[in-house]
């Protein structure tokens, strides 16, 4: 059996290098990952970033604007202000590490904070592994499993994100205390808004088992993080949600047919292969799921495999429009494939899991093409 740590630096060493790799096509200047339009460069919030996109960017670049001070009510350059502001956590660390906002040491420090995230997720794997009698190295996949290498090249919300709502159901799952579970869901709910889905399920796990300190702890979180909305709501005058119409949430299937139904859009028929080879994947990603879902003694990592699967299935065109969101949006579901499996300790469903390294490696092909060539 390995030392706990080696699983923890390897993975973080792995996925440090996928950002060096990405880096070194555009000549190592980290403001590559804020995801800028290139018609923006130069100007306001952005006066400090060099490289930018030929399209209209990506969602990185509303964080680091929230970054340079998440404490006040965002301008015209969010898209949509309110629902980027509720993930208040990962601009705030980074608003503190970078000593208030810094726009040159953002660049450094939001994929930092990304980079320990990752670090921490492979630390709860290790833990959630030797709890359950499985091989530690597994806690090496669980970033890999979750394709947090990824959002790591775009300055994203997601690793963050994905390591709180970890935190809690491990903390759930191994018996944590009330005040661990307040914690966790306190920092998966300020980090994405989905997470709290999640909390209300565990909230509702504490009622039925009769933990009634820890259900009181999460109602507290879940309080506060209800506050933080109705400021938003006051300030911005609109809910931090986001538009409800069929683009985002529709018909079900809708968003699952259109990418099957259109995997050569681009015209070639080298995208049009990974398309088809990262549907395929998901789908069978959303058949495991279903599967350990009943397999599974633990109800809240069910629900979390069921609710992972239904947001697939509800989702609209625009979570599949391209390969950057239907690969890292519906992150429940590899999340409960590996807990699942983890805690049935049944290895087949997690090297199903493994195959979503190829993603970040792509995307570094992919840079490397676009700039150096």
């Amino acid at each position: 059996m390995s030392k706990p740590f080696v699983p923890i630096v390897a993975a973080v060493a792995l996925h440090a290098a996928f950002l060096a790799v990405y880096l070194a096509a555009f000549h190592g200047d980290p403001s590559a990952l804020v995801c800028v339009g290139q018609k923006q460069i130069g100007t306001a919030p952005y006066e400090a970033v060099n490289v930018g996109f030929w399209t209209g960017g990506f969602d990185g670049q509303f964080y680091y604007v929230i970054a340079r001070n998440p404490w006040c009510r965002q301008g015209a350059a969010i898209d949509l202000p309110s629902y980027r502001h509720v993930r208040l956590l990962y601009p705030a660390l980074a608003w503190a590490l970078s000593g208030g906002g810094d726009a040159w040491r953002l660049f450094w420090v939001l994929p930092l904070v990304n980079l320990a995230a990752i670090g921490g997720l492979a630390w709860l794997g290790v833990r959630l592994a030797g709890h359950y009698g499985v091989n530690i190295w597994w806690g090496f996949v669980l970033p890999l499993a979750v394709n947090d290498g990824m959002p790591l090249l775009r300055d994203l919300t997601d690793p963050l994100a994905t390591f709180t709502i970890c935190g809690l159901l491990a903390s759930w799952l191994m018996g944590g205390r009330g005040y661990h579970l307040t914690l966790w869901a306190a920092v998966a709910m300020f980090s994405r808004e989905q997470n709290v889905a999640v909390v209300l399920v565990v909230l509702a796990a504490t009622l039925w088992t009769r933990r009634y300190r820890a259900a009181a702890g999460l109602t507290a979180a879940l309080s506060v993080w209800l506050a933080w909305v109705c400021l938003l709501r006051v300030g911005y005058g609109t809910w931090p949600v986001l538009p409800r119409d069929d683009y985002f949430f529709g018909t079900p299937f809708k968003g699952m047919w259109f990418r099957w139904t259109h995997l050569g859009q681009s015209g070639s028929r080298v995208s049009a292969g990974l398309h088809f080879a990262r549907m395929l994947l998901l789908t069978i990603h959303c058949g495991l799921a279903l599967y350990l879902a009943a397999r599974t003694p633990d109800r809240v990592v069910s629900l979390l495999a069921l609710g992972g699967v239904a947001l697939a299935i509800l989702t609209g065109i625009a979570s599949y429009e391209d390969a950057w969101s239907y690969t890292r949006v519906f992150v429940w579901i590899p999340l409960a494939v590996w807990l699942a499996a983890v805690r049935l300790r049944q290895y087949r469903p997690m090297w199903l899991l493994v195959p979503v390294v190829l993603w970040p490696l792509l995307s570094v092909a992919v840079a490397w093409h676009t700039w150096r060539t």
